[in-house]
């Protein structure tokens, strides 16, 4: 693709003359479902654009101006997308711009990927662009998906765990009250009981811990997302499920939409991990509370219980790998010590930062900051 738009700008001249197979990486240009432009930085006007270019934009020639086209994209988007385009005029590297457009009463996404061409007297800004619309449809639903499928697999296993490790704790009591009868076979079944109760304890927790290091595993892919609507279609489940986790959450921010670029499976799976350790660490009748801020550094999550606090002496070491900060929750839940430390990994890879504060028996709130988009 690169080739063919460093193609296109060598080839400018040519434009104005018809097409023919002696250039074909413009002819494959005026026949490509795709979109290409060639914009003049220092005119201040488009030199081209191909037939799909010019009908995805309604256009019957280049002769538009570039505020027009701003327009048409949504509000929200750009200024996102004219930063890009500066960072691309400035020299740095610039792909997979994503942005939605207006065309009537509907709206579609534009994947734009711009290059800067500078010669002596020539400033060209170079655009091959993508309508990725049902892409972004299908991404939306897998994503959310994948999001209520681990926030349903946190609950699950806080459900489950607390039942089971009551009818290991119980067994082991029964065990001891009927060894006075010396009957062999009832020694056998209550062993029974505790073992298979442990075994699928372990088994739940190896599921999740299985889940979480391969989702991490996968190679980085950042989008730019609507961050707000994000978390609250994550924690819709913890949401839904206040009643029977015996938990009381909420989710406040203080605007209506903020925009991240993120990696959104990887960074859920990260806010999800946070939420299910405040679950794990708050007693029946506490209370979980999530905010998200936009300040002039970006954006700050911070997520908040009102559980058993963390021990000082495992503040230290709280991020580390195998980190000795590591216990099992309330009901039960058991924990390798890896989680916390793949968090914040995550949160690195994001150019972001994570903290806490904790007091025993008071609470643990742990913040995020991230750079907006």
């Amino acid at each position: 693709m690169v080739t063919i738009v460093n193609e296109a700008a060598r080839g400018i001249s040519t434009f104005l003359r018809p097409m023919t197979t002696s250039n074909p990486h413009l002819y494959l240009a005026e026949h490509s479902s795709e979109l290409f432009f060639i914009f003049d930085l220092r005119a201040d006007q488009f030199t081209y654009m191909n037939p799909t270019c010019l009908s995805f934009f309604n256009l019957e020639s280049i002769n538009v101006k570039s505020k027009f086209l701003l327009q048409m994209i949504h509000a929200d988007d750009q200024g996102y997308v004219l930063s890009k385009l500066k960072d691309c005029t400035d020299g740095r590297s610039v792909a997979d711009v994503e942005c939605r457009v207006r065309r009537g009463e509907n709206e579609r996404w534009l994947r734009i990927n711009p290059y800067l061409k500078q010669e002596p007297g020539e400033s060209l800004l170079i655009g091959q662009a993508e309508d990725v619309t049902s892409y972004k449809a299908s991404a939306e639903v897998l994503h959310n998906h994948n999001n209520k499928k681990n926030s349903i697999l946190n609950i699950l296993a806080h459900d489950l765990a607390g039942p089971l490790g009551t009818i290991g704790s119980l067994s082991g009591l029964l065990a001891r009250d009927t060894q006075k009868y010396k009957v062999p076979a009832i020694d056998r079944y209550i062993k029974m009981i505790n073992n298979i109760s442990q075994s699928s304890i372990k088994l739940i927790h190896d599921f999740l811990d299985h889940e979480f290091l391969e989702s991490v595993g996968v190679t980085l892919v950042k989008r730019r997302i609507e961050l707000i609507k994000k978390i609250r279609s994550t924690t819709k489940a913890y949401f839904d499920m206040q009643k029977e986790l015996g938990v009381q959450f909420s989710c406040q921010a203080n605007k209506s939409r903020i925009y991240v670029e993120v990696d959104e499976d990887k960074f859920m799976q990260a806010i999800n991990n946070l939420i299910s350790n405040a679950l794990k660490f708050t007693p029946d009748g506490g209370k979980i509370d999530i905010f998200i801020k936009e300040n002039k550094s970006g954006v700050l999550i911070s997520i908040a219980d009102s559980g058993i606090g963390i021990p000082e002496k495992f503040h230290a070491t709280l991020f580390e790998k195998f980190s000795n900060a590591r216990r099992n929750g309330l009901k039960g839940e058991r924990s390798t010590g890896l989680g916390m430390s793949i968090v914040k990994t995550i949160i690195d890879w994001h150019h972001g930062s994570i903290w806490f504060e904790s007091e025993e028996n008071k609470g643990t709130t742990f913040y995020i900051q991230l750079p907006t988009a």
